[in-house]
């Protein structure tokens, strides 16, 4: 396919096959990817770590090249306001923005997101959104889910969470809606192994692949991150993919937005391996097959501009044991804790040490 003539503007909207079924190459280097040993991985050229690439050789500087940078003042003010006013531990540097060459749109920041903040993302995510019923989950349409009280209206208070509940207790056990087609869930097995995705906002619909106008509100202190660092994004949407050591995202393009944005995907946890592709099994010249490997870390953003918003990519696997110290624990070390949820969050304690969440922010219509 030419990314370049591949869709139609009507009345500023962008409009594609949300069917369309992937090329083969980027189905076999998915595949390839799965399947490569983590040894190999560490050595292997053609994945690219942007937070490494001070030392990379010149050729791999003319791939991925400066394409600006995010200013350490406008990092420092959307976290803190994220933060509730709360100002940064330590300083921030300006955080540079890398394109690929060969993929106009492509672009990634790497370690935008302070530790301190990917910690209180994780925590408004996992403990805030995930307990909030107006949020779609993977497993509400099989189970009956008996949800946590609402909050408290005290900001960066998290005392509505599935996490302050024991692992296997037998009030909090999911039901099956149809007792015959699957098994009662009790809350390790929700959170460990069942659940896969969260919606936030306007409700992406996995089975019609669009979006119904809802009134679902978007988080409006993630809404301030997100456009704090690009100001060019009025996140409407966000998509929360939930990773384990095993799990990985297939092949897609994220087409069934109604307008032309850019779309910001941030990564907390482990390591993943993220691919991109354009072209055509059988192109030549400008339509000859082509992929990208990088490798996502904790705190990275992936940013999709231009033709590379509409482009086949997936995440390829996840990276067990490289989620970073300061966030391996949680939900031990979640902001504001009291003494007794802090005793509760012990019973989960490393949660996030076999765990990746990337979260998509998008603007759905125009």
């Amino acid at each position: 396919m030419d990314l370049s003539t591949e869709y139609t503007e009507r009345k500023g909207s962008v409009h594609h096959d949300t069917h369309a079924t992937p090329p083969n190459f980027i189905q076999k280097e998915h595949w390839r990817y799965q399947s490569m040993r983590k040894a190999d991985l560490e050595s292997n050229p053609d994945v690219f770590d942007l937070s490494k690439h001070d030392r990379f050789t010149p050729e791999q500087k003319d791939i991925w090249r400066p394409a600006g940078a995010i200013p350490a003042s406008r990092i420092e003010a959307a976290c803190q306001a994220y933060a509730g006013g709360r100002p940064l531990s330590a300083p921030v540097v300006d955080a540079p923005i890398f394109e690929h060459r060969d993929f106009p749109g492509l672009q990634v920041v790497s370690g935008l997101l302070p530790p301190e903040t990917q910690v209180l993302f994780t925590s408004c995510l996992m403990h805030r959104d995930l307990a909030d019923p107006s949020h779609k989950i993977n497993l509400q349409a099989d189970f009956d889910i008996r949800y946590p009280p609402k909050p408290t209206s005290e900001p960066l208070r998290f005392d509505n969470t599935f996490f302050l509940r024991d692992r296997s207790a037998a009030e909090d056990v999911l039901v099956p809606k149809i007792p015959d087609k699957q098994k009662p869930l009790n809350n390790e097995q929700f959170l460990y192994t069942k659940l896969r995705w969260l919606t936030l906002g306007e409700q992406y619909d996995w089975p019609t692949r669009s979006y119904a106008k809802h009134a679902t509100p978007f988080p409006s202190d993630l809404s301030t991150l997100v456009t704090g660092l690009f100001p060019h994004i009025r996140p409407e949407s966000g998509v929360v993919l939930m990773y384990g050591a095993k799990d990985f995202m297939p092949v897609h393009r994220d087409v069934s937005e109604q307008c032309q944005r850019a779309l910001a995907s941030f990564s907390v946890g482990c390591d993943g391996i993220f691919i991109m592709a354009k072209g055509e099994d059988d192109g030549e010249g400008e339509n000859a097959p082509r992929t990208v490997a990088i490798r996502v870390r904790s705190g990275d953003c992936v940013h999709l501009t231009g033709n590379a918003r509409w482009a086949w990519h997936a995440m390829a696997r996840t990276i067990p044991s490289t989620c970073p110290p300061f966030l391996a624990n949680w939900p031990v070390g979640t902001p504001g804790a009291s003494a007794v949820e802090e005793k509760a969050f012990k019973k989960w304690r490393g949660y996030m040490g076999t765990k990746r969440i990337n979260v998509s922010c998008r603007q759905v219509w125009d």
